[in-house]
């Protein structure tokens, strides 16, 4: 894990990201005057049941490690929470979406508890937001009924729609996905649109950061697209290509295609891969390069199939082993620093994994699966600064 947080950069960043919520049972985690602590990054459940969001810290599924979690989760929300966004990385809280209530709220998160204070802001759109993801202080929202929503947040907790907004993306939007690229080349946008079975591609303006069409977008993907990832660049060119992949319901594979620095689209040979059955969600391992496994959920048999990633093509091979056992209905799955997170959705909890370095083998962590809340449809990792 990459995060180190000592007294100074708790100080500096106490005031916006002070603790909430109330305290749960101990042993929660509880920072001690004086003390340096390592591996602080969060992985929090959206519970669209009981409407409320769950936290542990990365911490909690080492080995040896006694600790109860993130005092005062689950955290109570006041709409069904269905989709997550944000992070310390991209200068932003949680984004929390409400397809229910078409609202969009932010949370500060305390960088060293995990813990959420109250919304710095909450707002109620005149569309259903479905995905949210973000860049440096943006987001942006992709909207079931054809479009995306530009935002952006500021420290005092207001928030600006951009102009222009929303923007139009294809039919029936599921996911979407941001990449924040080194200067100079443009920042992405990737939404997935299961209706139209494309990907919408966009850069953004780097004055504005308003979404602008790539060239040739739309991209067509496979039937049902139903979520979608961007990994970082591939050795030894830091600049590209990307990977993207699209998990697709319908067709039952998974669409990789490689992102040139404008954002243009490219299927890499062979694609799509088979996934043997409807898959819901796509992860790929970011902690190796060049890039090695990526992983897919299967709700359907609860399992999680695993590939291997050619470093040169970016082409998908099934991992000796796959599919791996998963919990019920394993709806969403994140994959960072070394371990898979999988929501699972009939079963209301959180499948943790460490992942095999050499083999891209799935071994469940000491304690896993862990008690979250009702129905969780949604894992995002959260990441502090180092």
């Amino acid at each position: 894990m990459r995060s180190v947080l000592g007294l100074a950069a708790l100080a500096a960043l106490a005031m916006l990201s002070c603790g909430g919520g109330t305290s749960s049972s101990p042993p929660c985690f509880t920072p001690q005057p004086g003390s340096i602590y390592f591996n602080r990054d969060a992985v929090f459940v959206a519970n669209t049941g009981s409407s409320s969001i769950s936290a542990f810290q990365t911490i909690d599924f080492t080995p040896g490690y006694t600790g109860g979690g993130v005092c005062g989760s689950p955290f109570p929300m006041n709409a069904p929470p269905t989709a997550l966004g944000g992070g310390a990385l991209s200068d932003m809280g949680l984004v929390v979406v409400s397809q229910a209530q078409k609202s969009i709220s932010l949370y500060p998160v305390n960088i060293l508890t995990s813990v959420l204070s109250a919304p710095l802001f909450t707002i109620t759109t005149r569309y259903t937001p479905v995905a949210v993801a973000s860049v440096g202080a943006f987001f942006y929202v992709a909207n079931a009924e054809g479009s995306v929503s530009a935002f952006r947040a500021s420290a005092n907790g207001t928030v600006t729609e951009l102009a222009g907004s929303p923007f139009p993306a294809g039919s029936g939007p599921v996911a979407i996905v941001a990449a924040d690229q080194s200067y100079p080349l443009p920042n992405l946008l990737y939404v997935a649109n299961s209706q139209s079975n494309n990907i919408s591609a966009y850069s953004l303006d780097p004055n504005t950061f308003e979404p602008i069409p790539v060239a040739a977008s739309p991209y067509a993907a496979g039937e049902g697209p139903a979520s979608i990832v961007i990994a970082p660049a591939m050795l030894p060119n830091p600049f590209g290509p990307r990977l993207v992949m699209v998990a697709n319901k319908l067709s039952n594979n998974v669409s990789v295609f490689s992102s040139a620095g404008d954002g243009s689209l490219t299927p890499v040979p062979g694609s799509p891969f088979p996934a043997g059955a409807p898959p819901s969600s796509v992860g790929i391992a970011t902690n190796l390069l060049p890039l090695k496994f990526a992983y897919v959920t299967i709700p359907g048999s609860n399992e999680i199939a695993g590939y291997s990633i050619d470093g040169t093509s970016g082409a998908l091979t099934p991992l000796a082993g796959s599919p791996f056992p998963a919990g019920v209905g394993p709806l969403s799955a994140v994959v960072a620093d070394g371990y898979l997170f999988a929501a699972n959705n009939g079963s209301n909890d959180l499948s943790v994994y460490s992942i095999d370095q050499s083999s891209g083998a799935l071994t469940p962590v000491a304690g896993s699966p862990f008690p979250v809340g009702q129905s969780p449809t949604a894992v995002l990792y959260f990441q502090v600064p180092q």
